[in-house]
């Protein structure tokens, strides 16, 4: 009887955990995935109620392992992520300029991402004609706090 109380608190804990985290994600492009595993963790939840007893398993202790090696990784990451996010700004920012009739070269963004995981855009160079065209639909884009500067020079 005890097992049954303690499975039915933990579907009812998961569901709420559900309900409260698809509210959070409702209008983001995630929901799809968020659902997705929030699913697989409720009936992960359900199945574990029936098979108390019957199937073991546990995680490793990883305190056990040294992290020292591996911090690089995250510092490669994020220059990574840096850099992608750049080229991703500056994609979305030349389809801007050319459905503006503005023809552009190449378009780099430098972007800084904090430890906090936002994004800050701090200088687009851009390779163009009509600069101050240019300029106009970039900053309507991204703001004045960026530095915009003529890479034609």
């Amino acid at each position: 009887m005890e097992e049954l109380k303690s499975a039915v608190r933990a579907v009812c804990i998961v569901s709420a955990g559900v309900c409260i985290a698809e509210n959070l994600f409702s209008g983001t492009r995630l929901k799809g995935q968020i659902k997705l595993l929030l699913d697989l963790a409720v009936i992960t939840v359900v199945i574990a109620g029936f098979t108390r007893g019957t199937a073991q398993f546990s995680l490793p202790d990883l305190s056990t392992y040294n992290t020292d090696y591996y911090g690089f990784s995250r510092e490669l990451y994020i220059s990574e992520l840096e850099r992608q996010t750049g080229e991703n700004i500056s994609d979305i920012l030349m389809e801007q300029l050319r459905s503006a009739g503005i023809e552009c070269s190449e378009i780099y963004t430098d972007v800084n991402i904090s430890e906090d995981n936002s994004i800050t855009i701090n200088r687009v160079e851009v390779r163009t004609g009509d600069f101050a065209g240019a300029e106009e639909v970039i900053r309507k884009s991204i703001g004045e706090s960026a530095e915009v500067v003529n890479g034609s020079d």
